[in-house]
């Protein structure tokens, strides 16, 4: 995301603690890449008083765990049905043709 590391600078520095929009953000792009330093320590501020976005944070952290252990684990892993699979992808087709 270019600009990303200027997300949080202000005009008189860097802003040490970020809203929980901002911080939801920096959560959702650390799973994907490796965020700055200056980045990693705002949001590990805000996540250390904010238990709401602490907990948003614990959630995305649990489902990459999973994801990864389902993927890992292939077909020996019970999980959908062929069936249940396609019934959801007819669903969300018809949720998303409305």
């Amino acid at each position: 995301m270019p600009g990303a590391e200027r997300l949080f600078e202000s005009g008189c520095g860097m802003k040490w603690i970020p809203t929980c929009k901002e911080t939801t953000v920096l959560a959702s792009r650390a799973m994907d890449e490796q965020l700055p330093f200056a980045d990693r320590m705002t949001m590990r501020l805000h996540l250390a008083i904010c238990a709401n976005c602490a907990r948003f944070n614990q959630q995305l952290q649990e489902m990459r765990r999973l994801f990864r252990a389902e993927t890992a684990a292939g077909d020996d892993m019970p999980g959908l049905t062929p069936e249940a699979r396609q019934r959801i992808a007819r669903e969300l087709q018809d949720k998303l043709g409305d």
